[in-house]
């Protein structure tokens, strides 16, 4: 059946006709000519498409009660707004989104459908994408999935785990669209020993030239399959880990147990596939078409560049909710210097983690989770880890050992935190059969509930 669907979904004949099917894959392919064509244009031209597209943007949310008092209330007119204009209009945080609900949304937006995020808490935030976000989205994915070396029709294993993309595959209907696509799904939220040999069996018969994945399930099949001395003969082109920050420890050690190169990609719920890396492996390429990045420092809330600060993405293409300067809740460090690819597209040089984790000590420190992460790379006796900062001086870490766990690695372990928390910090630490996921499925190796504003001595926003 592998040979089958390689023949039809690789098909050019295939692709030629998906292209010119329905309405919809006729703008995927249009919007498609224009990314490809503005990666190597000039980043003036950039610019010009990015303005035209904002302007566009502002003038619809003027139908949105919320977007109109914004814009009434700062001043802004449309019709000559300039990128330069940007850092006047007011962030949009998930606290705006939660109190503001439908009066964030535009009443004339076609194709509208819901979607959701879910976050450290459980509590879930809605919020409303269009059709013209689904083609931009479309062709993000596809031209992040390119940069990673994928090609149409290729084979990929999907390691994920959000309920709300696994419904969409339940079913003979999913099922038959998956071979369709010449894809495979794996479900995160069973990641036990047994469910991940099943897993690596699968992928061995179903050998896949991609691999795109949670980072952290990505890790743990990987730590999997080298405990049991297991070499994977795929994937055959690459792995895309999305999700969740690839440190390079991760990468490593995922690269050591698979036979390919991982690629980094960022985004979320609310703002996917916003930047890639391509073969040099040199930060991620943002998708300037669909996205506007920015970085400011967390306290002053002013750009910075070159240096770490907080993420604020806008989306140029969602006409049923706009994502304006949304504080996405990452931090990072942008560039424009160019990239040896030749793509003209900015980076994010590097994706430091959520703000979440990073750890404010009690005595007024910031740490990043990376931190005690490190603790824990190739520690003996130790399964999985999971350390939570409760408040400013409570700690929680959640240990699921393995028989060589002894009470000579837990005072080890409990010594070298509280070098880092204090010796005066209370720390609790749990011995757990499993650790729990976040409700996408995900992993949080680190997390912290220390509120952004008490991070950064400023507002929230």
């Amino acid at each position: 059946m592998g040979t089958l669907a390689d023949f039809i979904t690789q098909h050019p004949a295939k692709r030629w006709l998906a292209d010119r099917a329905t309405g919809y894959r006729r703008d995927i392919a249009r919007v498609y000519s224009e990314y490809v064509r503005l990666e190597r244009a000039s980043v003036d031209e950039i610019e010009q498409y990015q303005t035209r597209s904002l302007r566009w943007l502002l003038r619809a949310s003027q139908q949105s009660p919320y977007y109109k008092y914004c814009l009434d209330s700062f001043g802004v007119d449309p019709e000559q707004f300039t990128l330069d204009d940007l850092g006047r209009f007011p962030f949009l945080t998930k606290k705006v989104m939660r109190q503001q609900k439908e009066r964030l949304r535009l009443p004339d937006a076609k194709g509208v459908y819901e979607n959701y995020s879910g976050g450290s808490t459980g509590a879930p935030t809605r919020f409303w994408q269009d059709y013209p976000f689904k083609v931009h989205l479309s062709v993000a994915t596809r031209r992040c999935n390119e940069m990673a070396g994928a090609f149409p029709g290729a084979r990929v294993a999907k390691l994920w785990g959000a309920p709300q993309d696994k419904k969409k595959i339940e079913g003979w209907r999913g099922r038959l669209k998956l071979w369709l696509l010449n894809q495979r799904y794996y479900d995160t939220f069973d990641m036990g020993h047994e469910r991940m040999q099943e897993y690596h069996e699968a992928m061995h018969h179903f050998q896949p030239d991609l691999i795109q994945a949670y980072t952290s399930s990505l890790y743990l099949l990987a730590r999997y399959l080298k405990s049991n001395g297991i070499r994977p003969d795929y994937p055959g082109i690459g792995m895309i880990a999305a999700a969740e920050k690839l440190s390079p420890h991760v990468r490593k050690a995922i690269e050591e147990v698979f036979p390919a190169r991982v690629f980094d990609r960022y985004g979320s719920r609310e703002v996917p596939a916003v930047a890639a890396e391509c073969a040099c492996h040199n930060g991620l390429h943002i998708q300037m078409p669909g996205y506007i990045v920015e970085t400011i420092d967390p306290a002053t809330e002013k750009p910075i560049e070159g240096k770490p600060g907080e993420i604020v993405v806008t989306a140029l293409n969602n006409n049923a909710m706009p994502f304006i300067r949304y504080r996405i809740g990452d931090m990072g460090i942008l560039t424009k210097k160019p990239c040896a690819c030749g793509m003209s597209y900015w980076r994010l040089e590097q994706v430091i983690g959520r703000t979440s984790d990073n750890f404010l000590m009690p005595d007024g420190r910031i740490v990043h989770g990376e931190y005690f992460t490190h603790l824990f790379y190739g520690r003996e006796g130790i399964e999985q880890f999971q350390f939570v900062q409760e408040t400013r001086e409570r700690f929680t870490l959640r240990i699921v050992p393995t028989l060589l766990y002894s009470r000579q690695v837990s005072d080890q372990i409990e010594r070298e935190v509280r070098e880092m928390i204090g010796h005066r910090s209370d720390l609790r630490v749990e011995i757990r059969e499993e650790i729990p996921k976040a409700p996408s499925g995900k992993y949080r190796f680190t997390m912290s509930h220390v509120s952004l504003e008490e991070l950064a001595g400023g507002r929230e926003g």
